[in-house]
């Protein structure tokens, strides 16, 4: 029997995770005029079931939903889950940092002046997390955010452990969802005005990433405010990890948890939000 199998799936429920949901952005590739994230599928609008999906996980309580300033639809909807107002910024990214920074706060006593003052202290609170779920993806299975929420901080357990006997801190990598690349996939070229392919890539080393992702509060936002100051762009919070040396755990999600970018993906969508 392994390590990781002696510890109880149920000792997830001792992590304290604050949810926060991505829905600032204005959808420029959906082609419409209103941000994709308000148009309606049954009913509710891609919002709505985002939340509502994420509101079916235990280990969730609030949601920290970023909009943008000029939103003037988001506080009229209803939510299946307490929420938390934030402004979101220029980028993705500058919109996590500041929800993240919103969460930082709420636990700026005892947390920031008692455990974060110190690089090292930063082990200390490594129970509370923040997962992070962009608005767009409306079709994400509750069973997969459990799932990832039990395999990472069963991880970050097992390694928590083994460092103890070490006697040496843990910083955990946190984990995403991912499924694997099931088409060949092709590196390319430009010529001209044409796309040539270069090379065919081994689909077995490739995994798309998905939401949400979790991650450790106190890593988190050491690791983004330094992305920030240091004007470093990323599109994803698992690449910022990958940026600082860490290794994400991927959890195999479903392919059905599609990310809204084109119209032709509000079908697919309505599709999968239809089966009970």
């Amino acid at each position: 029997m392994s390590e990781l199998s002696t510890i109880p799936a149920n000792l997830s429920n001792n992590f304290t995770i604050d949810t926060v949901v991505v829905a600032a952005g204005v959808g420029k590739r959906f082609g419409s005029q209103m941000p994709k994230q308000y148009t309606h599928i049954g009913g509710q609008t891609v919002l709505q079931h985002s939340i509502a999906a994420l509101s079916k996980v235990h280990q969730l309580s609030t949601c920290y939903l970023v909009v943008s300033e000029e939103d003037t639809i988001a506080k009229t909807l209803g939510f299946s889950m307490p929420i938390e107002w934030v402004i979101g910024g220029k980028e993705r990214m500058n919109s996590v940092f500041n929800a993240v920074q919103t969460i930082w706060q709420q636990y700026q006593n005892p947390l920031r002046d008692k455990a974060f003052s110190e690089k090292a202290s930063h082990h200390t609170y490594d129970n509370h997390w923040v997962l992070i779920h962009d608005a767009a993806r409306p079709c994400v299975n509750p069973s997969d955010i459990e799932k990832l929420i039990t395999q990472t901080t069963q991880q970050f357990l097992q390694q928590s452990h083994q460092q103890s006997q070490q006697k040496q801190g843990q910083e955990s990598a946190g984990g995403l969802l991912a499924v694997p690349v099931r088409d060949t996939v092709k590196q390319i070229i430009h010529a001209q005005d044409k796309v040539l392919a270069q090379k065919t890539l081994d689909r077995s080393q490739l995994w798309l990433a998905q939401t949400p992702q979790i991650f450790p509060l106190a890593t988190l936002y050491d690791y983004l405010t330094q992305a920030i100051e240091q004007t470093i762009a990323f599109t994803d919070e698992a690449s910022l990890f990958e940026h600082f040396g860490k290794q994400p755990l991927l959890v195999e999600g479903s392919h059905s948890n599609i990310k809204l970018t084109f119209p032709e993906d509000l079908q697919f969508a309505q599709v999968y939000l239809a089966k009970p």
